[in-house]
């Protein structure tokens, strides 16, 4: 019986022990993404000058600059620049991080904001090489690097270079890709829980027969060798697992990690993110497999494709309709039928000489709207917008009862909110109804601006709040708003781009 006991606990020393190993491992790639909750500081321009003030108008620094970035409105660092020199000021307008060379701010590649850098590194130069400190001038890295950007569309990760080869770090200062490479990208895999922290990289050298790919994990694993012709990463909505489409001497296939599930045999594979299946081209017929190499439809078809929810495959005069599973279905070969966001209901569509209709069903396929209008779009509760034969927009329920009249040239569901935006032709009043179809403002020349819990309606004569549903928020003392104002004391905002935005005295 000791016997036993004393190797049931060996056995949990072990898992414990594997558990923490993998723990530590998983927070090594690991890092913080700042959010911003409230601007603290603020570019202003004076005399063709920089400089910053706070959001009591104050000035912190003054404006003797020819730019001043601010990388992280919540925080002291400016970066203020005369030419191509730059120096760190803090909110005393002293002088930091002297001991460089020169520290500069990181840009975010492909990122249309007013919050385009990293929010709480920076690149330092040293000795004619860079590295990374933080904000609060720990050293990240060494100077070892000829230059260091962002890997786009990833926050936190960095290509960098030597001697004309390229590698990447993190933000923790990890080398995930060793500088060897002519080339990597990111595959740009994205998550709602990790955004694009997992992401890994296809890298690739020049040879004579050109570029050869492989591809390294988020870790920094190498999972394929460079010996590729091309590399994609399917988006696998399953789980984490990686899966990769390859080419190799002109013949395609797919791995799972390091193990090749559809051999390199096909003339071309493309998955088709509308039924998560991959389309198989073989000896010129198609069919569909799912990534993990099952057959869903035989590859003996001249054409296939998805439309909605079903698959839609033809060769000659035969014509056959798939669900995802592979079974076949009793559908018109010109009708397509949509999920929405509503579990209850369908968006249909027929074609017909070449005009597509729309109609309503619900989930077991029954026609609830007939397939009368030019167009159809879900927006919450049994609502939908739609368009009739005039091309005038409306909004109708599930029966097809006309709730909105049709008599609007543009409407729209602000993103993320039970609210509907509408305005007619010839007038610059914009109407917003909330989610039980009740108007609840009408606005000229408004502008619209989306938060987290609320949306502002403004103009120049007026700024209303309403809640995610719709409703009038008259109390709005609790309101914070992540956002540049119009004004700051005496100063008013000016905005050339979505990036390039100051303030100056009015």
């Amino acid at each position: 019986m000791k016997k036993v006991l004393l190797i049931i606990l060996i056995i949990a020393v072990i898992l414990l022990g594997g558990f923490l190993i993998y723990n530590r491992i998983e927070a090594k790639f690991d890092y913080n993404i700042e959010e911003i909750n409230e601007f603290q500081y603020y570019t202003y321009r004076e005399n063709e000058k920089f400089g910053v003030i706070d959001r009591n108008a104050q000035i912190i620094v003054k404006a003797n600059y020819t730019n001043v970035i601010i990388p992280n409105p919540e925080k002291d660092i400016f970066v203020c620049y005369n030419g191509e020199n730059s120096e760190i000021l803090n909110k005393k307008a002293e002088k930091i991080f002297t001991e460089y060379e020169q520290v500069n701010e990181i840009k975010l590649k492909n990122v249309a904001s007013t919050l385009t850098y990293e929010k709480n590194i920076l690149t330092y130069k040293k000795d004619g090489l860079y590295g990374l400190i933080d904000f609060n001038g720990k050293v990240i890295t060494k100077n070892e690097y000829d230059s260091i950007e962002n890997l786009k569309p990833t926050e936190g990760k960095f290509l960098v270079s030597k001697n004309g080869k390229y590698g990447v770090i993190d933000a923790n200062g990890n080398e995930l890709v060793n500088v060897e490479y002519d080339n990597i990208t990111s595959d740009e895999y994205f998550t709602e829980e990790d955004g694009y922290k997992k992401s890994g990289f296809i890298v690739s050298n020049k040879t004579e027969d050109g570029y050869q790919y492989g591809y390294i994990s988020y870790k920094g694993k190498m999972i394929l060798e460079n010996k590729y012709n091309e590399i994609n990463r399917v988006p696998n909505k399953e789980n984490d697992d990686i899966y990769l489409i390859t080419a190799e001497n002109g013949k395609y296939g797919v791995f799972n990690g390091k193990k090749n599930i559809i051999e390199n045999e096909f003339q071309s594979i493309t998955y088709d993110e509308n039924v998560n299946l991959l389309i198989i081209r073989k000896n010129k017929k198609y069919g569909m497999e799912t990534i993990k190499g099952k057959t869903i439809v035989e590859i003996k078809y001249d054409e296939i494709s998805s439309n909605g929810m079903y698959i839609y495959a033809k060769s000659g005069n035969d014509q056959k309709v798939y669900d995802s599973n592979g079974n076949e279905v009793d559908l018109n070969y010109n009708r397509t039928i949509y999920l929405t966001e509503n579990e209850n209901y369908r968006i249909s569509t027929l074609e017909n000489n070449n005009v597509t209709y729309y109609g309503i069903m619900d989930k077991d396929g029954k026609q609830l709207v007939p397939e009368n209008y030019r167009y159809i779009e879900y927006l919450f509760k049994d609502y939908f917008i739609a368009t009739d034969e005039n091309g005038n927009l409306g909004v109708i329920n599930s029966n097809g009862k006309i709730v909105l009249d049709m008599k609007y040239s543009f409407m729209q569901k602000l993103k993320g909110k039970n609210i509907i935006q509408a305005g007619e032709a010839e007038s610059d009043i914009t109407e917003f109804y909330s989610e039980n179809m009740e108007k609840v403002l009408s606005v000229s020349k408004a502008n619209v601006e989306i938060e987290e819990n609320f949306v502002i309606i403004s103009n120049e004569e007026q700024k209303q709040y309403l809640d995610n549903s719709g409703n009038i928020l008259n109390d709005t003392s609790k309101i914070q708003e992540i956002d540049l104002p119009e004004t700051i004391g005496d100063y008013k905002r000016v905005q050339v781009t979505v990036e390039n935005v100051y303030y100056t005295k009015e």
